[in-house]
């Protein structure tokens, strides 16, 4: 009996749910194929940010729809710190309403485009929109679509470089799974100040991950199966991008049925609180910077101390006396597993990740939903349907 996610195989097919559980699972595999792809591509995609003459004087957009926004939102404050190019991240709902507002026509601008299929109706209208109104614009296309529009559109276009990521990342499921972690590990290599130190930590990280997923399911699966009404991630700095998206998922995988929310550590206190009841779960992913953990822990110790919420739960890397003793329960690898990964930041953004969708995977199964689609009367779809797309006049 082959079991994945401690379920078995045929169940899992039976219920509609195998696909999500497999891609789940697959990840750290496909991590490895993404350090291949951005070593076998490194030396073109430098000889083409040399021919644009790519230099901190550009403003780097990132930018994509729903989950492959959250990969630029996650992107921007980890570059920011380390260099002196202007990243920002705005998504392609934001920037198709009012591209001027986000956009400079007299501002080089490396647009990164950033998407699962490459045939959202937003994706190429953005694309478009930048060509007519920016005076020096180029593009990455960082997609797991081969056959996408966004990935069609790079051929014999000087001002565009494609990475594709690996064929598996283009998930059959619904969630967006594969193709955000691999999207999101591939923006870190291709614009963090030393890709050889994210190489290193990565082979760890896979190695730590690939255990995870395997000792942890059952604890997660334990949290996922409290009947909570109401979900709350927090995250701050790098990790609110990342609580936007593992808030998502479980809004996703749980078709709706459950209301997940995020927010960052500090803002959470200015009014969102009041989501609080006795039917809520939150979680908090504990930064790693010790200035920021700080306010991690005291507004575990607030929370904790309200007595307001059902559980209140916290993913982490690193023990911490304050942390375990305002939590209901902590979710953390063991210390000796991580000791020889020396950038901590990174450990926590992919571990979290594995952390969070199991749980929105086991949520989905807990109220029996098909979770490789939550969506069969087609409500929401894998692929946003098309609308109609407005001409842009300055």
């Amino acid at each position: 009996m082959s079991l994945l996610l401690g379920i078995d195989e045929n169940l899992l097919k039976e219920k509609k749910s195998y696909i999500t559980a497999k891609e789940i699972l697959q990840q750290p595999e496909l991590w490895k194929e993404t350090l291949e792809i951005f070593k076998n591509s490194g030396k073109q995609l430098k000889e083409f940010l040399k021919k644009i003459d790519f230099n901190e004087t550009f403003d780097v957009i990132f930018t994509g729809a729903g989950t492959s926004e959250y990969v630029g939102n996650i992107l921007e404050p980890l570059l920011r710190k380390e260099s002196k190019v202007e990243f920002k991240s705005f998504a392609t709902t934001d920037i198709l309403n009012n591209p001027m507002n986000y956009f400079k026509k007299d501002k080089k601008t490396l647009l990164v485009s950033f998407a699962r299929s490459g045939d959202s109706p937003e994706s190429m209208a953005v694309v478009d929109i930048a060509n007519d109104n920016i005076d020096n614009i180029y593009h990455l296309f960082i997609t797991c679509n081969k056959e996408g529009a966004l990935a069609k559109s790079s051929v014999n276009n000087e001002k565009t470089f494609l990475l594709l990521m690996p064929e598996k990342s283009n998930d059959k499921g619904f969630a967006m799974i594969n193709s955000f972690s691999c999207m999101l590990l591939t923006g870190i290599l291709v614009f963090g100040k030393n890709s050889k130190n994210v190489i290193e930590d990565m082979e760890k990280i896979i190695v730590l991950a690939e255990s995870e997923l395997k000792e942890k399911y059952e604890k997660i699966k334990k949290l996922a199966d409290y009947d909570n009404k109401r979900i709350v991630i927090l995250g701050s700095g790098i990790l609110k991008g990342l609580a936007q998206e593992l808030s998502l998922k479980v809004m996703e995988l749980s078709a709706g049925k459950i209301v997940s929310v995020n927010n960052t550590t500090l803002g959470f206190r200015h009014g969102p609180k009041a989501i609080i009841d006795k039917e809520t779960i939150v979680f908090d992913l504990v930064n790693q910077d010790d200035y920021a953990r700080k306010y991690d822990e005291g507004l575990l110790e607030e929370m904790f101390g309200d007595e307001t919420a059902d559980k209140i739960i916290a993913y982490d890397i690193k023990e911490n006396e304050k942390i375990s003793e305002n939590t209901d329960e902590t979710v953390i690898p063991e210390s000796k597993k991580i000791q020889e990964i020396k950038d901590k930041e990174l450990c926590s953004l992919f571990i979290y990740l594995i952390y969070g969708q199991m749980y929105a995977f086991f949520k989905s199964q807990y109220l029996g939903n098909t979770t490789d689609n939550p969506f069969p009367t087609g409500e929401v779809n894998r692929v946003v349907k098309k609308f109609e797309v407005h001409k842009f006049n300055k």
